[in-house]
């Protein structure tokens, strides 16, 4: 009985859908001047917006009426040929390309691929290669010398010689060859497809055929392998060191590193002590937290070993030595493989912008579509114009004019195949300086790919009709905004309009009685007197610290580790663009005078590079007033700095950060009903203290202004609304009254049943 139902209720509503869309073909319910609206596409759009919720039976006018008025206006960028324009067209064609991406894939191939990569990414293989590298653009001389020479060590290793002795008497790759070849751990996505196809198809301790990629000829062993890794999110705390440093530096560092590990043994946060040791002004200012997640092929093989061991968050490392100098790294975060739902539409991504699978991708989707258009080849008079290409010819030949291939019954012609390879070969000529080596076969399949998928490019709006909606969605969403911003936003922008608006209607713009008060409400006594001390008059002081550029006795050259530093305090600058900076320059006893300056010049300089303005430097020469060592005098020649902040918000987060609520403060205009308190000083100047539910308030009534009309400036964004309504209105009305509307009522209530 059930299915008898729920049979019935399909049948009834597959009914009455196919008799409105039948009665749909026939008619057009709404007709603005010259401009009809089929019963089809009222009724699409209608019934979308009735699936979305838009539409209910309370609002059902109200659509109609919004409805007419959206097509009046399209009908007016239709007579004004704004989808003749030029820039029109090149917009729209823009966008129809773009558009057209997701339709000219083959997603069951990329489907495939992603579960592909999905899969592998499960695993990850330690690898080690042989590799004999090939020119970027080799010739077939090239490629066969060094084939041979690959097919010769694959004999030596078929024969029973040694993977890893091969690899250092042949292999080509400089960065690997030491190490017996090995790339250490790769998973999928990481290498090109080929490569990556090879060593997952290995077994442990097999090694491969020799396979080519764009870098050479590789053959290749799989060592080890193990499940992944998952990612992981590091903080760290650096003693730079070169690996070349004399060996007194290097034990100065190992000193360093080893006296933070003992910091931290003894309990002190990794966060205080990276402020006082680090040397990373990158991440010092966060903690050494490293903004991003590393997986484990983006380290070397005993980070992985080290860093991945990690099990615990807030686990700490020993001192490991690295390129960069002595680290201490801290484990912030750990996450496992994500599902594969997770990750699917970034391997999609991936697999897309992938050279090599896009290739498959691309193949699959020409396969397809080539059957589809029905592609049918002369196999006679393809085999004449592949053989008689180099030929000379006169160009009267009758062989020229035979049809070669056609799709969807457009042919092609053998002398259009032959102009296609001339005009291909000119283009890669002025690309690269030289002509590649393209056999007439693929200059064949490319013309015919280039011609089949123009032709699958002409027929997404017949064959899909998603496509042909969202192009209608955005040539009528194009023509309604550009002929709104024609008719109304222009001319509501003009300051001629604006002047003239005003001086016809400037009784409407009234400023209400206002006053310009200072606010401050704490939560203790002592908090007031605070921040009242701090927030005298802006700009406001700072809690913030930045360490201290160290300049060497004698100069004002910026090191490699200030130029660092700079480069983080202007990123904090231009994040910030309250903050004011006093630079500070201070000398030893034993410099001229002439380097305070030139050391804070050199300072501002480099930070104002990104635009900051000079105005928002406070430059102070402290001199020789105040000594940081009487014996190491290098401490001395320095430039250091203070924060200060135009908004009180800043002081207020300061105060907020240490105990929450603790402070609110504002200093501004307030109308009536805009704050309590400001009220209750009944716009007479003033200060006063006010004990309110154990809260301590102060409020000061620095101005007063009473109500009036507002100047021509502070009315200028009411002015443009107020214009935007009027010249909207005058332009529906003109629109309406030289287009009538014919509506057919008892049509319309049907369909909108």
């Amino acid at each position: 009985m059930l299915l008898k139902r729920l049979f019935s209720q399909f049948f009834l509503l597959t009914f009455f859908l196919s008799t409105r869309i039948l009665f749909a073909q026939n008619n057009s319910p709404i007709q603005i001047g010259p401009k009809k609206i089929s019963s089809e596409r009222f009724l699409s759009d209608y019934l979308r917006l009735v699936e979305s919720d838009s539409i209910r039976a309370d609002n059902k006018d109200k659509f109609l009426k919004d409805y007419i008025d959206y097509h009046y206006k399209i009908l007016a960028a239709e007579l004004a040929k704004i989808p003749e324009s030029p820039g029109f067209q090149d917009e729209y064609q823009s966008f129809r390309k773009e558009l057209a991406n997701p339709y000219l894939i083959e997603n069951e191939k990329v489907d495939e691929l992603v579960k592909e990569a999905y899969s592998r990414l499960k695993d990850e293989k330690q690898v080690a290669h042989i590799l004999v590298k090939i020119p970027s653009n080799p010739s077939p001389g090239d490629t066969l010398v060094a084939f041979r020479k690959i097919e010769n060590i694959y004999k030596k290793l078929k024969s029973g010689e040694e993977f890893s002795a091969l690899v250092l008497k042949f292999s080509e790759d400089e960065l690997t060859a030491q190490k017996g070849g090995n790339l250490g751990y790769l998973t999928s996505l990481q290498t090109q497809y080929s490569f990556e196809n090879s060593f997952y198809s290995l077994g442990l301790g097999e090694y491969s055929k020799p396979i080519r990629t764009k870098t050479g000829y590789h053959i290749i062993k799989l060592l080890k392998q193990r499940p992944n890794q998952g990612k992981i999110r590091l903080a760290h705390i650096l003693v730079s060191i070169a690996v070349n440093s004399n060996t007194n530096l290097q034990v100065e560092a190992k000193n360093k590193i080893d006296q933070v590990e003992a910091y931290l043994k003894t309990g002190e946060t990794f966060e205080v002590v990276c402020k006082n040791y680090s040397e990373d002004p990158y991440s010092i200012g966060r903690g050494g937290e490293l903004r991003r997640w590393y997986y484990s092929s983006d380290l070397s093989e005993e980070l992985q070993d080290k860093l991945f061991g990690l099990q615990r968050l807030g686990d700490v490392s020993k001192p490991i030595r690295t390129n960069l100098g002595w680290q201490i790294f801290k484990l912030l975060d750990k996450k496992p493989l994500l599902t594969f739902d997770e990750m699917s539409e970034f391997l999609r991504q991936k697999i897309i912008a992938d050279p090599d699978r896009a290739n498959l991708i691309r193949t699959a989707f020409m396969r397809r579509v080539r059957k589809e258009n029905n592609l049918v080849i002369d196999e006679q008079n393809k085999k004449n114009a592949i053989d008689r290409f180099t030929r000379d010819r006169t160009g009267d030949e009758p062989f020229l004019k035979a049809n070669l291939f056609s799709i969807s019954n457009k042919a092609f012609s053998v002398q259009d195949f032959y102009n296609f390879i001339v005009s291909q070969q000119k283009i890669k000529l002025k690309e690269l300086g030289f002509l590649p080596s393209i056999s007439e076969l693929e200059w064949l399949d490319e013309f015919i790919d280039q011609n089949t998928l123009k032709l699958e490019e002409q027929q997404l709006e017949k064959k899909y009709p998603a496509f042909k909606d969202q192009m209608l969605e955005f040539l009528e969403g194009s023509l309604f905004s550009k002929i709104t911003e024609m008719k109304i936003f222009e001319p509501s922008l003009d300051s001629l309009n604006q002047a003239n608006y005003y001086r016809e209607n400037a009784s409407q713009f009234i400023l209400p009685n206002r006053v310009y008060a200072k606010y401050i409400n704490a939560d203790s006594p002592k908090t007031l007197t605070d921040a009242l001390d701090l927030l005298k008059s802006a700009p406001y002081p700072m809690n913030k610290r930045f360490p201290v550029l160290n300049f060497k006795l004698g100069t004002s050259i910026l090191s490699d580790n200030a130029s660092k530093l700079l480069t983080e305090l202007q990123l904090l600058m231009l994040k910030n663009s309250d903050y004011q900076l006093e630079v500070s320059g201070h000398i030893d006893a034993t410099e001229p005078d002439s380097l305070i300056t030139s050391r804070i010049d050199k300072v501002v300089k480099e930070v104002a590079k990104k635009g900051i303005l000079s105005t928002r430097f406070i430059e102070k020469e402290e001199g020789k007033l105040s000594p940081i060592s009487k014996t190491d005098k290098s401490k001395n020649a320095r430039v250091s700095f203070k924060f200060y902040s135009e908004s009180m918000g800043d002081v207020v987060k300061r105060f907020n950060l240490i105990k929450p609520n603790s402070l609110e403060a504002k200093e501004d205009y307030f109308y009536k009903g805009d704050n309590t308190f400001v009220d209750a000083m009944e716009s007479k100047l003033g200060k006063r203290n006010i004990e309110f539910k154990g809260r301590n308030v102060y409020v000061e009534i620095i101005k007063s202004e009473p109500e009036r009309i507002k100047s021509f400036d502070e009315s200028r964004s009411a002015i443009i609304r107020n214009l935007q309504v009027k010249l909207e209105k005058e332009w529906m009305e003109n629109l309406k009254s030289a287009n009538p509307v014919i509506i057919q009522q008892e049509e319309l209530q049907k369909l909108m049943q």
